[in-house]
């Protein structure tokens, strides 16, 4: 399953505690743009996970819907990205529902899936997700202290109800251990394609489905020099790397994953996927 995490520069700089310098988002907008097009040239289908504050803008809007027409599938990505563990009651609450309810209505399309902001979540987030009517999340990442947050003697690599007796079904992340880092796209970008390929040797072992998670910033053509005010955000959107050189990477890690893999809709997963009731 091909998932693509809609984080702009916007974003990206609000995580890092930044002042955002303009009223434009050129990340989003050549990363979503771009994307597209990779998408399209390889006949594939994606999930886009979407923050759904983003919609007020229209330049983002008319993108997302474009992704739509094409027949890639929308998530939440909650309403405005902040780490969900540390709101009160109401406003996670307000995160999780009110997020679903904009994208359904604005775009006109069912939401049945979640991934949370920076990846965090506790057992509360899960039984929230479960009451809004969500499908499916894709926030875990199979180690131990995540484990121990959500409650659990430990994490499966399989997909799973996270809680039991619940509906809700994770589609786990992939376990990257003892690698130091994940090896999706964004970080072998970073680091290297020698990097992705040792993790995808590390995961195909364990016989379960991937998540291939993609961000923007792999796409995305470089922020213009006024965006960029330390080496620090040049690296986090990774705009030190041409956009041509990050999807000619890009391409050569899906071509890398089909050789494993066969590459379906997230929807068409969970579709033919039967898990018992725990």
């Amino acid at each position: 399953m091909i998932h693509v995490d809609l984080d702009g520069a916007s974003t990206i700089f609000a995580v890092h505690g930044l002042a955002y310098p303009a009223e434009t988002d050129p990340l989003f907008e050549t990363g979503l743009r771009n994307c597209l097009d990779f998408l399209a040239d390889a006949g594939l289908k994606a999930t886009f996970f979407v923050i759904a504050g983003d919609l007020r803008y229209p330049a983002k809007r008319a993108l997302i819907q474009e992704a739509v027409r094409a027949g890639h599938e929308i998530a939440s990505h909650s309403l405005s990205h902040p780490k969900l563990t540390t709101l009160p009651e109401e406003a996670r609450r307000r995160e999780v529902f009110e997020s679903r309810a904009v994208l359904a209505e604005t775009l006109g399309t069912e939401v049945t899936g979640f991934r949370a902001p920076m990846f965090d979540v506790d057992r509360p987030l899960f039984e929230l997700l479960g009451e809004a009517g969500y499908r499916y999340d894709s926030s875990l990442f199979p180690r131990a202290d995540v484990a121990r947050r959500i409650g659990v003697p430990r994490l499966e690599r399989q997909p799973h109800h996270p809680i039991p007796g619940g509906s809700l079904l994770e589609l786990p992340l992939p376990a990257y251990a003892p690698l130091p880092f994940p090896f999706h796209p964004s970080y072998s970008l970073m680091l290297g394609t020698w990097y992705y390929r040792l993790g995808m040797a590390r995961f195909t072992r364990y016989g379960a489905p991937l998540v291939l998670l993609f961000h923007l910033t792999d796409f995305a053509d470089p922020l213009p020099p006024g965006y960029v005010s330390s080496s620090k955000i040049k690296y986090f959107t990774l705009s030190h790397l041409p956009g041509a050189t990050k999807i000619k990477r890009c391409r050569q890690m899906v071509s890398h994953t089909q050789r494993y893999y066969q590459v379906i809709p997230t929807q068409q997963y969970i579709a033919q996927y039967a898990l018992p009731s725990n």
